[in-house]
């Protein structure tokens, strides 16, 4: 287990111990276990997949992983307004 936190500049997406978590890096893809060693990442639109079983969509961001705590700052995807999609 790794304690990973995920934050946007709105507010915290997930503050909690894990056993893995995978990503959509900019060149490859990451999967996250415990004591990895240490990174510093750009993450591309994609998802974040917590566990195998929770997912967050993310527009861009960057990661940190260093000793066994795993730091994602992102940038979350622009939700269209169902009103103005019937519009155009």
């Amino acid at each position: 287990m790794f304690d990973l936190t995920i934050i946007s500049p709105q507010r915290i997406l997930f503050d909690d111990a894990v056993e893995r978590v995978f990503l959509d890096g900019d060149d490859s893809e990451y999967e996250l276990l415990s004591f990895h060693a240490h990174l510093i990442g750009v993450l591309r639109e994609g998802k974040i997949i917590i566990n195998n079983k929770s997912v967050i969509r993310i527009r861009k961001g960057v990661v940190n992983f260093y000793e066994n705590r795993c730091m994602i700052l992102v940038e979350e995807p622009i939700k269209e307004d169902p009103k103005k999609k019937a519009k155009g």
